[in-house]
């Protein structure tokens, strides 16, 4: 995942605790991938709001698929359509 470029009046600063064993493998990924720790943890946070934002737009798709299932207007116009399509 590529992120934007970050400008100086976009960023904030934030502090956050992380077991010492993740910091540790965090420390270990870094090494091998020649990055900063900073950048891990954009990335790694960037995917998680996007899967997160994956799995709400999921949820909310069922949630339209069941409601043009079920909903007796819908269904009443699905119904007319196909009436008109049958003429």
């Amino acid at each position: 995942m590529v992120l934007p470029t970050l400008e100086k009046n976009n960023i904030e600063k934030i502090t956050i605790l992380l077991p010492q064993i993740l910091k540790q493998e965090v420390m270990q990924l870094k090494e091998s991938l020649h990055v900063s720790m900073n950048s891990i943890y954009q990335v790694a946070i960037a995917e998680y709001v996007a899967k997160k934002k994956r799995e709400k737009l999921r949820a909310e798709a069922l949630m339209m698929v069941d409601e043009y299932n079920t909903n007796p207007e819908i269904l009443e116009l699905i119904e007319f359509e196909e009436d008109l399509d049958e003429e």
